[in-house]
């Protein structure tokens, strides 16, 4: 393994930690635990990407859609169905996204808020759950 490999999992490892950690402190998930958590599922598919082609290419860099992210690389196919559920899911958390992003109006518009509490405790910790799950994948 690559140390920019290593550095991009251990940035994985620590922004999962920040969303664990969050989520615990108030019992609950807010904006800063979901893009914690988001990131940290970014920072592991970049590992991938150091790993595959040596560096992160400056296309890859600013670059936050994770699914696309994994369909360019060639890791969608490769992750087990679960994993790819779990990349799916949290996809529209990405803290870097423009809200709301609708195709049609909304009344009131959905905000970056509005979208991570319209999630129940159970499915945050069902992603908290599959998260160090996805990062020991790319790990391996």
């Amino acid at each position: 393994m690559q140390p920019e490999t290593a550095r991009w999992l251990n940035e994985s490892r620590g922004s999962f930690g920040a969303a664990q950690t969050r989520f615990n402190d108030i019992s609950s998930m807010e904006v800063t635990g979901a893009g914690a958590l988001f990131m940290s599922a970014e920072y592991a598919v970049k590992a991938v990407i150091v790993e595959r082609y040596g560096f992160l290419p400056p296309s890859f860099k600013t670059q936050h859609r994770i699914v696309n992210l994994s369909h360019r690389i060639g890791l969608w196919w490769q992750l087990p169905p679960y994993l790819r559920a779990y990349l799916a899911d949290i996809a529209p958390l990405d803290p870097n996204g423009l809200y709301p992003r609708e195709t049609r109006p909304r009344d009131p518009p959905r905000t970056y808020e509005t979208l991570v509490s319209s999630s129940s405790n159970a499915e945050w910790q069902q992603r908290l759950t599959t998260a160090p799950r996805f990062i020991e994948y790319i790990e391996r």
